[in-house]
């Protein structure tokens, strides 16, 4: 049985905080691309899904986000979340291909999204790396400990710890492509599949259940998230977009954006 719970947001009218705090996904990305006034999104939690999120785009610079909670949401998926499924990632992904290609442009074949597409490497790809672009170095970091272990409760002196042992565990990430290749060959059976990725990728046993039922339904999906992040960073370093200019950087991410661009043209340097 699913349920959900709704909660609705557009843009925030300006104020003036008591404290400094650092700024939100959405500030950081609003301070970089422009985007229609009227965007909005809705946040929705459900249940009895093989996704911790998915942003389902409802046109109109819109979107309704739903977040899973079927298992524990650990606190470094708080800002992969808002990022990934918000701002910079789908959410403006979505926005910018509607206002820029579709309409501006006038290319309608750009009105429909066909998820089994080459598009979705660049979606995913992008939703990924702009994590970074939007949080880079020790800023992510900052942001954790001064923010989101408070509100959870957590001690905020071992946020460093805990990112240390994340960056770790991400090196672990192409373990799941493996997993999901040799499944859907057959060469496995669902059982090992969440066996291979508790011992190689280090997943909790229910959670690497959950990711066996992604694979099951999204099938060779899965290469668009670690594979399009890395072809992505690539694309953008190779024009100046790297970590020590994150002008640059945020331009660049905003130009793929915009673009009709497929991932056989990403290694391309001109």
């Amino acid at each position: 049985m699913q349920h959900s719970r709704r909660i609705s947001s557009s843009r925030p009218t300006a104020s003036t905080p008591s404290s400094p705090r650092p700024s939100t996904c959405r500030e950081r990305t609003l301070s970089r691309l422009e985007l229609p006034a009227d965007e909005s999104f809705t946040v929705e939690y459900v249940t009895d899904k093989s996704w911790s999120g998915y942003n389902w785009y409802q046109g109109s610079y819109r979107s309704l986000i739903q977040v899973n909670t079927d298992l524990p949401i650990y606190i470094d998926r708080a800002l992969d979340l808002a990022c990934h499924e918000g701002y910079p990632g789908h959410h403006v992904y979505s926005i910018v291909v509607e206002r820029d290609l579709f309409r501006q442009r006038g290319w309608i074949e750009f009105s429909v999204y066909p998820l089994f597409s080459p598009r979705s490497l660049i979606a995913e790809g992008t939703a990924n790396f702009g994590i970074e672009v939007a949080f880079p170095g020790d800023e992510r970091l900052e942001f954790e400990r001064q923010v989101l272990f408070p509100l959870a409760g957590l001690d905020p002196d071992r946020a460093a710890e805990f990112a240390q042992v994340q960056e770790i565990v991400k090196k672990l990430g192409f373990a799941g492509n493996e997993a999901a290749r040799r499944y859907l060959d057959g060469e496995i059976g669902p059982e090992e599949a969440a066996a291979w990725l508790s011992r190689y990728a280090m997943m909790p046993p229910d959670r690497a259940r959950q990711r066996v039922g992604f694979i099951d339904q999204y099938r060779s999906y899965v290469i668009n998230y670690n594979l399009g992040q890395e072809l992505v960073r690539q694309h953008i370093e190779a024009r100046g977009g790297t970590a020590d200019d994150p002008d640059r950087r945020w331009r660049e991410f905003g130009a793929l954006l915009s673009s009709p661009q497929l991932p056989s043209g990403l290694d391309d340097p001109g």
